[in-house]
Parts: C-alpha cells; sequence; structure tokens
C-alpha cells in the first residue's frame, strides 16, 4: 500500500477529489491523508462520506483557540487524524497538553506544521508565528505522549539535524519530505542528517524502528505537481541505495501502521 500522508484539501474539492483519484491511480497511490481547508472541517467531513475508501481524514485544530471536545468531534465525525499549525503559543505549551493528551486515547496521527510558512494575507489576523513551530518543540510532547503518533513536516525546514535526531531517539516520532527540502537539499544530504542509519550502535536508538524507515512519504503539492515529488523521494532513496524493506515503509507500510490499516 502506498500512502501519501500530507496533502492539502481546497474549499472547492468535489472536482478536486476527482481528479486527485484519477492521479493517485495513475501513479499508484493507494491512499491520501487530506488536510482540512482552513477552518472548514465540515468540508472534510463531506468529503470523507463519499470517499472514505481513498481519503483519510487529517482534522484541523488551532492550538489557542479550540479545546479537547473539538478532538472528540472530528474523531466522532470520521477523521483519523489532525494537523497542527499556526498555533498562538509554542506548541509544546502547557495550555496544548489536554489536546495531545485527547488525540493520543483516540490514537490520532498528529502532523506538526514545522519551521518556515508561507506568507498568506491573513497571517496578521492569525496572529501567524515561525518561531512557535519549530521541530526541538516535538521534545516535550514526545516525551509526555509517547503513544501518541507524531508526524513532522518539511523535516523540520530548515531544523533538518534536530528532526533526524528527534527521530532517533523518539519511537513515536516520523517526518515527512515534503515542502522545498528535496528541492534544496540533495539525496547525500538526507543521508548525512540520518547518519545513525549507517552506525550500528547509534542506530539501535530508534528503539526498533530502523533510521529510514522513520520517514514517511507525502507531497503537500497539487495534483499536477505530484509525480514530481514522487520523483525526488525515489531519487533519495535509490541514491542512499535503501533497502526493498525500507523504500515499502518508507512509501506506505509505516503509515498504514500509524493509522491502522492493512498494508497490503
Amino acid at each position: 500500500m502506498v500512502i501519501d500522508v500530507h496533502h492539502h484539501l481546497p474549499f472547492d474539492w468535489e472536482p478536486y477529489v476527482e481528479k486527485l483519484r484519477k492521479e493517485c491511480e495513475r501513479l499508484g497511490i493507494d491512499k491520501i491523508a487530506v488536510i482540512a481547508p482552513v477552518e472548514s472541517n465540515d468540508l472534510l467531513v463531506e468529503a470523507l462520506h463519499q470517499h472514505g475508501d481513498f481519503l483519510i481524514g487529517m482534522g484541523f485544530v488551532r492550538l489557542g483557540e479550540d479545546s479537547p471536545r473539538t478532538v472528540d468531534h472530528l474523531k466522532g465525525a470520521g477523521c483519523s487524524g489532525i494537523k497542527f499549525i499556526w498555533p498562538l503559543k509554542n506548541y509544546d505549551d502547557d495550555d496544548f497538553m489536554p489536546i495531545y493528551a485527547r488525540c493520543e486515547v483516540h490514537q490520532m496521527p498528529s502532523l506538526f506544521h514545522l519551521g518556515i510558512v508561507a506568507r498568506q494575507s491573513t497571517d496578521r489576523l492569525m496572529d501567524v508565528s515561525m518561531a512557535r513551530m519549530q521541530a526541538i518543540q516535538l521534545d516535550r510532547i514526545a516525551r509526555r505522549f509517547p503513544d501518541l503518533p507524531i508526524i513532522g513536516a518539511h523535516l523540520g525546514n530548515p531544523d533538518y539535524h534536530i528532526a533526524s535526531e528527534l527521530a532517533r531517539m523518539h519511537p513515536n516520532v516520523y517526518f515527512d519530505l515534503t515542502g522545498s527540502t528535496l528541492k534544496k537539499k540533495s539525496p547525500e544530504f538526507i543521508g548525512e542528517v540520518f547518519w545513525w542509519a549507517r552506525n550500528e550502535q547509534y542506530g539501535k536508538m530508534g528503539h526498533g524502528v530502523p533510521p529510514y524507515q522513520k520517514i514517511l512519504f507525502g507531497t503537500d503539492v497539487e495534483v499536477e505537481l505530484m509525480e514530481d515529488v514522487l520523483g525526488d523521494y525515489q531519487r533519495v532513496m535509490d541514491t542512499l541505495d535503501m533497502s526493498e524493506e525500507d523504500r515499502s515503509a518508507i512509501m506506505g507500510g509505516t503509515a498504514a501502521g500509524l493509522f491502522g490499516l492493512s498494508d497490503v
């Protein structure tokens, strides 16, 4: 099973999902985790009701505005995971711990936007700050909630080395390589930050998860660019001479486990 763990659903989702289905079928992508349009979880739920065989729902939770009840609602509505972005305080602030606790109870993989974030006309209104979304802030969350599957977006861009060390230290922390990461960084660089994949002694600190299997496939682009991202992942896997086991895990095996799906 090939699973894309990071894709955004537009407001005009109905024609988009039809186009997305066709492209994923062509590319061999079986399921795709879609993130709700900003503050539009109802649209996501509608899409899941119509395309639940294909879509994995990632509900949007605004840290600093929403409550643990929002997580309960999204779980009951059919969402499998949660997406966090634009928090009003640092990700690891005490105020957000009850929300993460609820995600852990429901076993909802949580995708955290990390690092640089695009400018939008709503930035001032939303009080957006990159400083509140740094990779290192996942450390406390991972320790407090060891049974919460955590996915860090963009390998922490630009904090790549920190992201890799978090993957090494925590059995419940994974990263995708979406965004500009694979455009500005070479496959060799990915191998460098995952240095522990080449060191048997330190590799064991991955708590039983092989180093490269902490990487998840994701696109985070519109339909027309998905094939290009797939090619970027393929180059990384080929250049680093990854095993078939690692490739299978990256492309969907690990994600299937996180989302409770059968990897067939």
